[in-house]
């Protein structure tokens, strides 16, 4: 009974994970543990993963898009 209709809304499934799986990738490359002790410490850590997830992300888009 649990899935007894999968394909009923397969269409708005996939129409919703286009437009969610930009935002979720950002949130699932960040580590769940801090791996610092001070604030500024990790701050800067995050900064910097982010920094560098922005600049593989505009890498990839440069690519495929050619700006």
């Amino acid at each position: 009974m649990k899935n007894n209709m999968k394909n009923k809304n397969k269409g708005r499934d996939s129409f919703i994970t286009k437009m969610r799986s930009p935002y979720e990738r950002v949130f699932s490359q960040t580590n769940h543990r801090t791996r610092y002790r001070g604030v500024a410490k990790n701050q800067f850590a995050m900064f910097m993963e982010s920094l560098v997830f922005n600049l593989k992300r505009m890498v990839i888009l440069n690519e495929e898009y050619g700006f």
